[in-house]
């Protein structure tokens, strides 16, 4: 029985439930508060199934005022169980044994799931042991949605193997062979007890193959077929008898405890034949859908066994806090009563956890250790920390009378500092009142320069010239004379606009030649000083004996006008 508080999580396909459990002095297990969610477990939903698990965990734990550390539980379908013989070996060799089986019996690769077994009997001769996996990423997802919600995973275990530990508990005193029926909504677990040995086969003929049937029957939609049937198998309906929907409930119970009827001797023929074991002389039955109205009394008569309810409180007390809520959901509590009881000490932990997550909580358990070795360290560090710290101390003194000597002289180097940017400042004025003086007398050489330029084509004159402002980004970088620094300037533009006379062909479309003068002419202008270079050369010839041309003259900044 669990020494101290347990946090047990049944997630299942359908249904969250979260219970903690203590012990009392004698050993007794003691539900001190359970709280119950359902979600929709529609096969459409499987990809968003850990999502729904840790918003129901959300709700249940809020109301149940439970967080902290929790075991885990993986439904029947998302779990793969294999039960495996081999001979019997000695124990410091029996993981590489069953390592080897693993790889054999599970198929998919090994680094894809988490995997682990139970022993399930070792008499000396023969060994048998129940191999289980789930996927990985299943487990990562499922872990990571609760952690969201103040729930720490500690431990994750089969469905399976916590409906096994939940009965041995409960019915300690059961003689001969039994067969243990968790009905839930996506799978359906089938347990064989036979003293302590068990076999388990999980089958996908569950609550959902009901609601589906349903849902085919009346044509609606998934979650309105599960809202009927709950209230049909609760009592809680108020269809006439006759109406069509109830018709409809009934037929689907009705077809899904034949095929369970099937599957149910089906898997009987193969468990005796394979392990020899007796008739079981039981039923009992659990999970949601065994709510199902008429399911006992059919399974009783095509069976021929008796059929009873399970009860997953037998052997635990009820505390007044969890005692209305647990009452109304007994059929949901096997697997989390399982999740409870603890291991002997000689039964190997299992746990179907992460491997990463595994190691944090090694690490977690070492914790303690480490914090002790570092007391001892810093125990062990003192007297040479107390040196040092009078060395540090006396170097403070020292240090601090240097500082008061070199104060006057950070004085007069900040004052140095100051009247070196005060000169720079006075500097950049110099330089840029030198600028305008030159630019003053650069418009009256600019124009000398260009009607120089226009003599020589002949037969050519400027009709118009205007100033471009230059943009906020059009700017060049002219290095000042004797200096590093180079300042960015407004780059200035030129629109010039003329025309040119064709006198070879007045009364005709002007010639090549007069095209070529006027490119001459362009060439030349880009050649003044006063000019880095021409842009957006456009020609008119439309005119006749005319060649109008418009083109933009960049501004040599380093001959700034």
């Amino acid at each position: 029985m669990p020494s101290s508080r347990v946090l047990a999580v049944d997630s299942g396909a359908g249904h969250v439930a979260c219970g903690v459990f203590n012990a009392t002095k004698n050993g007794r297990l003691v539900l001190e508060q359970f709280a119950l969610e359902s979600f929709n477990s529609d096969v459409a939903l499987e990809s968003q199934w850990s999502e729904l698990v840790g918003q129901s965990l959300a709700v249940a734990a809020k109301r149940a005022s439970v967080s902290g550390p929790a075991v885990l539980s993986v439904p029947g379908h998302l779990t793969l169980t294999k039960f495996v013989k081999t001979p019997a070996i000695d124990k410091t060799k029996r993981a590489q044994v069953i390592q080897f089986e693993a790889q054999q019996n599970i198929p998919y690769p090994l680094p894809e799931v988490v995997w682990d077994y139970q022993t399930v009997s070792d008499d000396g001769l023969d060994l048998e042991v129940m191999l289980a996996a789930v996927k990985l990423d299943v487990t990562e997802a499922l872990c990571e949605s609760v952690r969201q919600y103040g729930i720490t995973p500690v431990g994750i275990a089969p469905s399976t193997l916590a409906l096994y530990k939940a009965f041995k508990y409960n019915y300690p005193d059961s003689s001969g062979a039994a067969l243990i029926v968790n009905i839930g909504a996506r799978s359906t677990n089938l347990l064989f007890v036979e003293g302590n040995h068990f076999f388990v086969r999980t089958i996908p003929l569950a609550g959902n193959s009901v609601t589906q049937a349903i849902a085919d029957e009346i044509k609606q939609d998934f979650a309105h077929a599960e809202s009927l049937k709950l209230q049909v198998s609760s009592g809680n309906s108020e269809l006439p008898e006759t109406s069509p929907a109830r018709a409809a409930v009934k037929s689907a119970a009705d077809s899904f405890a034949g095929r369970l009827h099937l599957e149910i001797t089906r898997s009987t023929v193969n468990y005796r034949r394979q392990s020899g074991g007796e008739q079981p002389g039981v039923i009992y039955l659990t999970g949601g859908a065994s709510q199902l109205p008429a399911l006992a009394s059919t399974l009783t008569e095509k069976l021929k066994l008796n059929v009873e309810a399970y009860d997953p409180l037998r052997n635990v007390e009820v505390a007044p806090a969890a005692a209305a809520a647990a009452r109304n959901a007994t059929a949901q509590l096997a697997d989390l009563v399982g999740l409870a009881i603890a291991r002997s000490a000689s039964e190997k932990e299992f746990t179907l956890l992460p491997p990463a997550l595994v190691a944090v909580l090694a690490f977690r358990k070492q914790q303690p250790f480490y914090m002790a070795a570092a007391v001892i360290v810093v125990a062990s560090l003192v007297l040479p920390i107390l040196h040092f710290n009078d060395r540090v101390n006396h170097s403070t003194t020292q240090s601090l009378k240097l500082e008061a000597q070199l104060k006057p002289l950070r004085d007069l180097k900040v004052v140095e500092q100051e009247d070196i940017h005060r000169i720079e400042s006075i500097r950049k004025q110099i330089a840029a009142i030198q600028s305008l003086v030159e630019s003053k007398s650069n418009w009256i050489n600019f124009f000398s320069d260009l009607q120089q330029r226009l003599v020589k084509v002949e037969d050519v004159w400027l009709e118009k010239l205007q100033v471009l402002r230059p943009a906020a980004d059009d700017v060049a970088v002219v290095p000042e004379p004797g200096t590093e620094a180079t300042p960015a300037v407004p780059v200035l533009r030129l629109q010039l606009s003329g025309r040119l006379l064709d006198k070879v062909n007045p009364l005709s479309r002007v010639s090549e030649d007069s095209f070529e003068r006027v490119k001459l002419l362009l060439k030349s202008f880009g050649e003044s000083q006063f000019i880095s270079s021409v842009e957006k050369e456009k020609f008119n010839p439309t005119q006749p004996g005319i060649l109008s041309f418009d083109f933009i003259l960049v501004v040599n900044p380093k001959k700034p006008l």
